[in-house]
């Protein structure tokens, strides 16, 4: 019996390491100009230049409770089973997968909420998985997410905010709509929900900033993992990783989000996470 780590896409994890640390992935749902897709269905780039065209605003939603029934049906009640889920604050996803718990009670399952998505879920689900696979016990794993999750740190900068305004993710956020022309908001997640951390002049200023931040905290202690995320930006976020990788000599993640997340931050969004 081992323990099986399930997750949801807003991780964007790197496929490879999906494969290598048998990490199960339920995807989450999109319509769009009439269409319903699950994630990965359509590539993000066919995505992104649709989502720039069409007048069609998206939505999102978690996945259906059958769907996780049946990847914990795939490897039995002899498994245990750990979900590491996007904030519950942002998705209705860690609900989905309760109640496809409930509807299995002969099964070992346990359902933790990330309070973060994209590659702060995905450090967290990364390393759980890592410590399933070299055979630590399940409250083990636990706490060491829980320390993560307590530890990372997300900073972004959209292009514009009509995308969270549309989208209905804006939060505490919400206080800088009547700035919109004056400034250039620094988002992040707090306690799962999407909030202002700065607030510049620029788009160059607030990428800048959030460099500047990660360095502060870099001198102060250890950091252990980087990502640099974006939403159909690769040449900036090419751009971040340089500037983040002439103090931070370990690896840096180049994350793209997918459509859930992307669709809700909108294109040219860039940011960092790490811990």
């Amino acid at each position: 019996m081992g323990i099986r780590i399930v997750t949801d896409s807003t991780g964007y994890l790197p496929p490879e390491k999906i494969k290598e640390l048998g990490i199960e992935v339920v995807p989450l749902e999109i319509s769009f100009a009439g269409t319903i897709f699950r994630e990965g269905e359509i590539s993000n780039r066919d995505y992104y230049g649709r989502l720039r065209s069409e007048k069609a605003f998206p939505t999102t939603s978690q996945p259906p409770a059958g769907d996780f029934v049946k990847v914990f049906e795939k490897y039995g009640h002899e498994e245990q089973f750990l979900g590491l889920f996007i904030s519950e604050a942002l998705s209705g996803t860690w609900q989905s997968a309760e109640t496809a718990a409930a509807m299995l009670p002969d099964y070992d399952i346990t359902l933790m909420d990330s309070r973060s998505t994209v590659m702060g879920l995905g450090f967290q689900v990364l390393k759980a998985a890592e410590m399933a696979r070299d055979g630590y016990g399940r409250e083990e794993i636990i706490n060491e997410v829980v320390k993560i999750r307590r530890a990372v740190n997300i900073a972004f900068v959209v292009d514009n905010l009509e995308y969270l305004v549309r989208g209905g993710r804006l939060g505490k956020a919400s206080g800088l709509l009547g700035n919109l022309m004056q400034v250039k908001p620094i988002l992040g997640l707090v306690e799962g929900k999407i909030a202002p951390l700065d607030k510049v002049r620029t788009k160059g200023r607030a990428v800048q900033k959030i460099v500047e931040d990660f360095e502060k905290q870099r001198t102060e202690g250890t950091i252990e993992q980087v990502c640099v995320i974006h939403v159909d930006a690769e040449a900036e976020a090419l751009e971040l990783r340089e500037k983040i990788a002439q103090s931070f000599t370990g690896p840096i993640i180049l994350s793209e989000a997918g459509p859930t997340i992307g669709s809700h931050v909108g294109p040219g969004t860039v940011g960092l996470i790490y811990y």
